[in-house]
């Protein structure tokens, strides 16, 4: 029987290398986004940190949240550019 890999040390291996790439990671994204119209990755992003959506129930969802915003704003300046893998 082949060993078996630790997997709480590679789990630990790849969060470290996450953390440590985490920036520049997120800056690529950001990148793609302005360059390539890649919004799925963006949205992502913004759904990852809490930004979008909104949470039901907090006192901020009156207000549009700055994801929001952002991605209204970027598909308003595309209005003729269809959105790859939207859910609208």
């Amino acid at each position: 029987m082949a060993d078996q890999p630790d997997i709480a040390a590679l789990r630990d291996r790849i969060t470290g290398l996450v953390a440590q790439n985490a920036v520049a990671m997120v800056q690529c994204a950001i990148d793609a986004v302005r360059e390539e119209g890649q919004y799925q990755a963006i949205k992502y992003l913004f759904e990852m940190v809490g930004l979008y959506p909104a949470v039901a129930g907090s006192e901020d969802v009156k207000q549009d949240s700055l994801a929001e915003i952002l991605l209204k704003q970027i598909e308003l300046r595309n209005e003729g550019t269809p959105v790859s893998g939207s859910d609208r």
